[in-house]
Parts: structure tokens; sequence; C-alpha cells
């Protein structure tokens, strides 16, 4: 029976963790989880790894490789809780790569070669889109995500409470699709054929690589773009903004379509949402807020307008509840939340 070689997994791991490892490394990586990941002796290897991240992190949440939520026994630790109004970051190890497993396994995943349908189905019923006109506008419920494949073979994972509206063909000298929502990108052809995604905010993405992701929900405080690889011009009407390449993410103030913050993130991290499952990275509470009400479709209320703007990075996997959620994000953020019949509210 074949073992698991328990130091050259952990090598591999710590390569993983810090954005070290090549494509063929983190290739392994996910080979060798597949393979024996029923196997208690990596099982005890794992809590082992995941042990020694948490002691690391000092963080007040905590996400092992299951993508269980485990809260701090102590939450109020001076080096967690900041008054109101300055800003935190307050660093649940779920962003940076809590869930590494389930996240990276969705990167991993997403990655590789695979056949994809002639033009759009849902991962939740597999229905088929049909062109109904010239434009064809797809929508995703909650908790719904849908792969839709362009007649340019560009191929875009729409998440959930998003919409796309795209051509059933594209003429002319250049392609143009309008995004409300969240979506991954593969885009064919990108250097020959110009490609534009139009977004809430006057923010158009014009794609001069391949895969990125952009988050434009209508009412978040911020819009977001992240470059899986090649590179993309972000614009907010007609001034160029930035240029962005692998690995880079631009933030944005909507409407005004201004720079918030622009930095280096982890591929795993952009993927995370196509697994199921839901990662805030440095996002603020008010935008945090707004995307539990999408995912979860419930309407939530902050009530303290302080904490709008706090900065939050943790992670949820798919299957928590809404009270759980709220739970972990009122203890981050030095609030509290509660039920009021059909309504939640946070204050």
């Amino acid at each position: 029976m074949e073992k698991l070689n328990q130091q050259h997994f952990r090598n591999l791991f710590e390569l993983y963790v810090s954005g070290k490892c090549t494509p063929q490394q983190r290739d392994e990586f996910f080979d060798l989880y597949a393979r024996f990941k029923d196997d208690s002796a990596l099982e005890a290897l794992l809590d082992e790894l995941y042990s020694q991240i948490q002691q690391a992190s000092g963080s007040a949440s905590y996400i092992n490789y299951k993508g269980e939520i485990d809260l701090a026994a102590d939450v109020e630790q001076p080096a967690k809780v900041v008054a109101p109004g300055k800003r935190r970051r307050v660093f649940a190890y779920g962003a940076a790569a809590a869930g590494l497993l389930l996240l990276g396994v969705a990167a991993w995943m997403f990655s590789r070669p695979a056949q994809v349908p002639a033009i759009a189905y849902s991962h939740q019923d597999s229905a088929q889109v049909k062109v109904l006109a010239a434009y064809t506008t797809i929508q995703t419920g909650n908790h719904e995500r849908k792969v839709i494949v362009l007649s340019d073979s560009t191929r875009i994972v729409l998440n959930a409470a998003s919409e796309l509206r795209y051509p059933s063909h594209f003429n002319g000298d250049q392609r143009e699709v309008y995004l409300e929502g969240e979506a991954f990108f593969e885009v064919s052809q990108a250097a020959e054929w110009p490609f534009i995604i139009h977004a809430p905010g006057n923010i158009k993405t014009t794609v001069l690589g391949t895969s990125f992701n952009i988050k434009a929900y209508a009412g978040r405080r911020q819009a977001v773009v992240s470059v899986v690889s090649g590179k993309v011009k972000i614009s907010s009407g007609k001034k160029d903004l930035s240029t962005l390449e692998k690995g880079e993410e631009l933030r944005l103030v909507v409407p005004t379509g201004e720079i918030s913050k622009r930095r280096n993130i982890d591929n795993a991290n952009i993927l995370a949402w196509q697994s199921g499952d839901i990662v805030f990275n440095d996002e603020t509470l008010a935008d945090i807020l707004k995307d539990l009400q999408i995912y979860y479709g419930v309407n939530i209320q902050l009530k303290n307008e302080q904490l709008a703007n706090l900065l939050i990075t943790t992670g949820f996997q798919k299957n928590t509840s809404i009270e759980s959620a709220l739970e972990n994000i009122s203890a981050l953020a030095n609030a509290r939340y509660a039920k009021e019949k059909e309504n939640y509210v946070v204050y």
C-alpha cells in the first residue's frame, strides 16, 4: 500500500502557503492531497500544519483545512481589537490561506483544461440557457453560479445574484459585455481582439491578457478587479486609471471611480467563490454585509455607521449559516447582531 511522504508533502505545503511554488509543484501538492485525503496520516499532518498557522496568525478567527470556522475564546485581546473609527486590519487567516486546500483545489481545478458547454449552464441545475435576442441577459439567483461560453470561446463564471449582458455574436474591431455583480473571465484572443467589460460606477475593464475577476455589485462601496494571468487596463469614463498584471488587484470607489487601493493578492483567494466559499480580504464592513445579503438572500442593516468603513479580512465555507457568519463578523468588528423578525441588524 502506497504511503504518503510526509516530509515532501510538508515542503510542498510550505511552498504553497508562501506563494513560492511553481505551477508543477502546486499541481503535485493537490494531486497528493486528492490521492491521500482519506488517509489518517495526512489528516494528522494537516492538523499539525494548520495548528502552526493558527499560532502564527494571532487571529480573532481561524478557518481550519476543512473550512470550519473556529472563533478564539477571547476575541477582545488588545492585539485584536481597536477602537471603532480607526482603520483596523483584522486578519482571520481564512483570507490569506485559510481553507487552503478548499480554496486551492478550486484554483487547481479551474486552472486545468476542461471541456466546456456550447453556451451556458448552471452549476445548480445544469439548465441550458437559450439565446433569445441580439443581446442575451444571464442572471443568477442566490447560491447559484453559471458558466457561460461566448461565441468567441471566451469562458465566464458568473457568481450569485449577478447579471451579464452580451451579444450572440461579436462584430467589429472590439467585443463588449456588461456586468453587474461578480464574474471570472477567461478571454480568448485577448491581444488581437479587444474585450471590454462595462460595470457599475462607469468602470470599464479592457482585457490585455487572459483571466481575471471583477466584483461590481450595485450598492457596494467598492468595485474590485483581480488578475490571475495576463493583464487588464482599468478606466473610469474616458480616464485611464491603471494597468494590472498577474497577481495584482485594484479597488475603486463607486460611483466616483477613484482608486482606493492597489495590491498583490493570492490566486486562491480570487477563485474561492467559484467553489462556493466566500472570502473577504480587507473589505469594508458595509460591503461585507452587502455581500452576505446577496449570498444568503436576507436583509442585513448596519445601524452603527462608524463601523461602515472598518476593514476586515476573513472567510467562510459555503455551508456556513448566516448566524455563524454574522457571529464571526460581529466578533471581528467588536459589534453585535440581532434578528428582528425576518431581518438582521448589526450594531
